[in-house]
Formats: C-alpha cells, sequence, structure tokens
C-alpha cells in the first residue's frame, strides 16, 4: 500500500466515524460538558447511522432489487417499462449513495445540537446518574 493509498483510507475511516468522534468531542469540552457523555455519543451516533440505514433499507435497497431482478425480466419480455426499471441503479441508488458522502457530518451535527440542547432534561427525566459538571476556574491555580 502506497503513502497515497494509506492517506487515502485514513481520511475515509475519519469521516465515516465523525457520528461518534464529533458528539465526542462536544460532550467532553471543558467548558461546555454534558452529563453522561458517553451515553449522549452513543446515542448521537445511533440515530445518525440509523437513519442512514433506514435510508438504505426504504430506498436503495427497493430500488436494487428492482433493477437486479425485475428490470432485466421486463426487458426480456418487452415491456415498456423494463427500461425505466433497469435505469433505478444509475438513477436512485447512485445519487443517494452520493448524497451520503457529504450528508453524514450534517446530519451529525444537526442531531448533535438538538440532542445537546435537551439532553441533561433527558438524562434528569430517565434518573440516570448524573455527577455535577466542573465549572472551568478563571485562573490557573483553581481557586
Amino acid at each position: 500500500m502506497s503513502l497515497a493509498d494509506a492517506i487515502l483510507h485514513g481520511l475515509v475511516l475519519l469521516w465515516v466515524t465523525v457520528p461518534l468522534w464529533a458528539p465526542a468531542l462536544r460532550a467532553c469540552l471543558p467548558w461546555r460538558r454534558l452529563p453522561c457523555a458517553g451515553r449522549f455519543t452513543l446515542t448521537v451516533a445511533a440515530l445518525v447511522y440509523g437513519a442512514f440505514a433506514a435510508c438504505v433499507a426504504l430506498v436503495m435497497l427497493p430500488a436494487e432489487v428492482l433493477a437486479i431482478f425485475i428490470g432485466p425480466q421486463l426487458l426480456e419480455m418487452g415491456a415498456p417499462g423494463g427500461r425505466w426499471v433497469s435505469a433505478l441503479h444509475a438513477d436512485v441508488v447512485v445519487p443517494v449513495f452520493l448524497a451520503f458522502i457529504p450528508a453524514l457530518p450534517g446530519v451529525t451535527w444537526v442531531v448533535m445540537l438538538l440532542l445537546a440542547k435537551r439532553w441533561p432534561v433527558i438524562c434528569a427525566r430517565l434518573g440516570l446518574h448524573v455527577l455535577p459538571v466542573p465549572q472551568p476556574s478563571p485562573d490557573s491555580t483553581g481557586t
């Protein structure tokens, strides 16, 4: 593996894991610390990855099934709808998949901001053990 490939794979890994490290940074910043930071991180990641999995299950998977299994049969029978069913892969699946690339950090950011505003109330209502959040001291002595 060349250096360029290693850098590319590292950037792809960094991009795909945005729903894990971005909420962790937000939850653990000293001046904006959230209670139950680990739960916050896992909740945001679950919501974001779940939204993308739902998109795959509801849009991409049915379009692929139609394009792979039904489209060629309709083309073989000479049905007029065979051409557009066979084109679903290029017209639906590829654009949706390409939209995932810039949407992942955006959806992560929106979910993180919406959930961070309500997170202390959610933790309190669920009865989670919430430790008091230490406030940063104005000077380096801690007094």
